[in-house]
């Protein structure tokens, strides 16, 4: 038994109270369970997830997460099981830790040449145009990509999590030494790709069924999809595996072939993953139907990935990072010349300049947690991290709310620890490149000289060129106040562990100035006033709007991720819409008297 009692000021205190008030009367409460409606002691004590099958009562690595079912379970994919998300690693239990420590000091980043010229990749195209359709210059045939039966297709995928999953721990300890993420994160990083391949493979088998429009005597209206053609997926470091897997496995089961640009800083786990992904196509089918249907292009951006991107035989293109790059992509894209026989489909997630409102009525304890994960975790490079937050205080910004919240913001985060990612303790990491990191000190320079006020400046290693392939430029967090939504850091994507805090004296003048700005990618809100968070659900327009909880770490088919505006052409990955970015519809219509009979009699 342990007796535990809040000790501080009163108002916080009253908080607490009225949080743990509303936990233990909640109807998923256990205390409620057991003591007013009577439930059996051994449902109470049961673990929280599915039983596990055999297979994974032997992995220590599998936590009490719950699982979903929230799609379908296509007959003859994987295992005939509807989707699950991948449970993350549970680093409590020091079995898991010292198994995770020992395969990230044994991982080894592959040597990639990113060497490949515009002549090389002009011949990947041709390959690949050959390997979708089945026709090839010398005359000979074979069944093309987009014929395979989209079932095995789908077994590619299912295949490929495995594989994944089978080597899970020296994953996550590539991605850690290539672009210097810690454990937790470069853990999600592998689990989201396997769920990308197992929730793609389930939801690519219906799109290619033809499926009946209505029920008219005498017609029979039908219509289903198929592939567009070639695909190019250029992928970014941040996400080196989940995004570069998830793009790629979409552009597959839909019968597109891929050519694969990753991302230079971390070409390696993109080898890596082309490999599983290829050794289970060819596994799938046939050498002669696999060959050259997924390549692999580790190449300059500025001149190999600019020819891919201007091909006039590519179909599709798939990226995701700056947008600088992006609109540059779909300005390209909208470039037709006589030789193109199509139109390019474009599918494009950018940047963010996310924004969390701290509402009067919000749980101090939780809203503090929230914004220091979204904006500290993996150093802030992330699209979706938090950088700017706004804290509703109708005394001004010097008033109580606005203080006390950051005076908790600041000691909580003077908690994280920056150091080696290869380190279990270390919460914060290096910048993946001196360029990087020589921007984000330009506009931490840059908000002193505006006259932000700096709430907290965490000291950081100095650069270590021992690493070997891992980033060694730091960057400490930083949190400014004062901050006005015409300062740099209230405009600027800064990609990096930099807050900007800024005020508003209203809710609603909270969700104009979290508004305010052309990215639309992700928000958050911290408030116990329903009206409030049914306001932002109306108002407060970005993709992905998380409501008392954190605006990072969106999981496959529980929260499909991806902006408007300027984060992106709308669409949502791990969602059940995306794979329709990756296929054209056709409708067939027929007249059926002519064969004498109408089937609806």
């Amino acid at each position: 038994m342990r007796e535990y009692v809040p000790v501080g000021e009163m108002i916080p205190g009253m908080a607490y109270l009225v949080r743990r008030l509303l936990e233990n009367t909640s109807n998923e409460s256990w205390l409620r369970s057991g003591f007013l409606d009577k439930a059996d002691p051994s449902a109470l004590l049961a673990v929280p997830a599915r039983k596990p099958g055999a297979e994974e009562k032997l992995d220590l690595a599998m936590s009490s997460s719950e699982r979903h079912s929230l799609s379908r379970a296509e007959p003859g994919v994987g295992d005939g099981r509807a989707f699950v998300n991948e449970a993350l690693r549970d680093f409590s239990r020091v079995q898991v830790r010292d198994t995770f420590a020992g395969a990230v000091h044994g991982a080894q980043v592959p040597e990639v040449a990113s060497d490949t010229t515009p002549e090389a990749a002009d011949a990947m195209v041709e390959r690949a145009l050959s390997a979708f359709n089945g026709r090839w210059k010398d005359g000979t045939r074979h069944k093309g990509w987009r014929d395979i039966e989209v079932e095995r297709r789908a077994r590619v995928l299912v295949n490929a999590a495995a594989a994944m999953r089978a080597r899970r721990d020296e994953l996550s300890g590539i991605i850690i030494k290539e672009n210097g993420k810690c454990w937790v994160d470069a853990d999600a990083d592998v689990a989201e790709a396997i769920d990308f391949c197992e929730f793609y493979a389930r939801e690519a088998v219906h799109l290619f069924r033809r499926e009946r429009i209505g029920r008219f005597i005498g017609e029979l209206d039908e219509q289903f999809y198929q592939p567009r053609g070639v695909a190019v997926v250029i992928s970014p470091w941040n996400f080196p595996l989940a995004i570069a897997v998830g793009m790629t496995g979409a552009a597959l089961v839909t019968g597109n072939t891929v050519i694969l640009k990753p991302a230079e800083q971390t070409a390696g786990i993109a080898k890596v993953a082309w490999e599983i992904l290829s050794a289970c196509i060819v596994q799938e089918v046939s050498m002669a139907e696999g060959a050259n249907v997924l390549q692999f292009c580790p190449a300059p951006g500025e001149t190999t990935g600019a020819a891919l991107v201007r091909d006039p035989r590519v179909s599709l293109l798939a990226f995701t990072g700056s947008k600088a790059v992006g609109l540059d992509i779909i300005k390209a894209a909208g470039v037709t010349g006589e030789e193109q026989t199509q139109v390019k489909k474009v599918v494009c997630e950018m940047g963010g300049k996310n924004a969390i409102i701290i509402d009067t009525s919000a749980d101090l304890d939780e809203a503090v947690l929230g914004v220091r994960h979204s904006t500290f975790g993996f150093q802030g490079q992330k699209c979706s991290a938090c950088s700017r937050c706004i804290v509703v205080d109708p005394d001004g910004p010097d008033g109580e709310a606005t203080t006390l919240f950051i005076k908790r913001l600041v000691e909580s985060t003077r908690s994280l620890v920056v150091g080696d990612p290869t380190r279990s303790g270390t919460d914060v990491g290096p910048i993946i490149d001196k360029a990087a990191a020589d921007m984000i000190r330009g506009m931490i320079e840059t908000a002193r000289a505006e006259g932000c006020r700096e709430e907290l400046a965490m000291d950081a290693p100095a650069a270590d060129a021992s690493t070997g392939t891992m980033p060694t430029e730091y960057v400490g967090p930083h949190i400014f106040s004062r901050v006005e939504p015409h300062h740099t850091i209230a405009r600027q994507e800064i990609f990096g562990p930099v807050l900007a805090v800024m005020h508003a004296k209203s809710f609603e003048e909270a969700v104009a100035i979290a508004n305010d700005h052309p990215y639309k990618l992700t928000g958050g809100v911290f408030s116990r006033k329903p009206a409030h968070l049914e306001r932002a659900k109306r108002e407060f327009r970005v993709g992905n709007l998380y409501l008392n909880r954190g605006c990072t770490g969106a999981l496959v088919a529980r929260q499909p991720f991806g902006g408007f505006g300027m984060s992106g052409v709308g669409s949502k990955a791990g969602g059940k819409d995306y794979l329709l970015q990756f296929v054209e519809p056709r409708a067939i219509c027929e007249n059926t008297m002519r064969r004498g009979f109408a089937p609806e009699l």
